[in-house]
């Protein structure tokens, strides 16, 4: 398992100080005030670029609303609109933001970090996009140079079982939001992000993709890429609201299925779970 490595041409003079590597992409982040620079900093940890001579492949820039908007009791999911010449508008109830055609440049108006993550999960997604890949809500656990992705429903032990894996001393890639993308030559790769209780800023190649159940006793199960392609697919950020957007998120699910295992993990809330799982990413259990 390596870290994951920034690269691509730099946007302009103006790079900001802040910069972010998710999945081997680099944004800067320009904010006007202070202070949220220190919580983005202190949010995005181990992400971090280094502050010299580090190149990015987009920048978001935030800046304050004309008028102030408390922020509301309860956030809903950000409205995405195709706007003039491929543009892409990304609106809440208390900010909005423009991304360029090419989605590697945002403007954002809003206050505090909220706006800023939300714009750059569809910003990561669009370039994962790009590079046929996804941005997944689910977990991914990963042992040497070998991950699993595991997607389900609210409740489906997601949290669970990337405590577990972490309690029996392996890496967790992510528990919330999960980077996958295809390698040149084949095969796929499978990355953490910041936006998780134990994610880690490192990538391992994915070598299987399940989906989850509870029991008494924890096994693996063989399950038909159709089915595990239902549960991936809910689970799949879609940052081009269009029927191109949709068609590329289908056929990158369907990519990926066909490369690697496809399963069905059934655990208890033990220690068992974590055995199991170690057993398939050790190759011993495959057949």
């Amino acid at each position: 398992m390596r870290a994951v490595s920034s690269g691509g041409p730099s946007p302009g003079p103006r790079d900001a100080a802040l910069r972010v590597t998710l999945a081997g992409w680099t944004v800067a982040l320009d904010v006007e005030d202070g202070a949220l620079a220190v919580v983005l900093r202190r949010v995005f940890g181990a992400f971090l670029a280094p502050d010299a001579g580090a190149s990015a492949d987009a920048r978001l820039v935030l800046r304050a609303p004309s008028t102030s908007r408390s922020p509301p009791a309860v956030r809903e999911l950000p409205r995405l609109e195709p706007g003039a010449s491929g543009t892409l508008r990304v609106e809440g109830e208390d900010y909005a933001a423009v991304l360029s055609a090419d989605r590697t440049h945002a403007d954002v108006t809003g206050a505090g970090r909220f706006p800023v993550e939300t714009v750059l999960k569809v910003m990561l997604a669009s370039a994962l996009a790009k590079r046929g890949g996804l941005l997944i809500h689910g977990v991914g656990l990963a042992r040497g140079e070998r991950a699993a992705l595991f997607v389900g429903a609210s409740g489906a032990g997601k949290s669970t079982l990337g405590g577990l894996w972490r309690e029996a001393g392996g890496t967790v890639l992510a528990d919330e939001l999960v980077a996958v993308w295809p390698e040149d030559g084949g095969g796929w790769r499978a990355a953490g992000t910041p936006w998780n209780v134990l994610s880690h800023a490192s990538e391992a190649a994915l070598v299987a993709v399940g989906t989850l159940a509870w029991d008494v006793d924890s096994r693996w199960e063989a399950q038909g890429a159709g089915d595990v392609a239902r549960v991936l697919l809910l689970n799949a950020l879609l940052p081009e609201p269009t029927v191109a957007g949709r068609a590329a998120l289908v056929g990158a699910a369907g990519r990926v299925l066909s490369s690697v295992e496809t399963a069905r993990l059934v655990f208890a809330r033990d220690a068992s779970a974590s055995a199991v799982v170690r057993t398939r990413l050790d190759g011993d259990g495959q057949g």
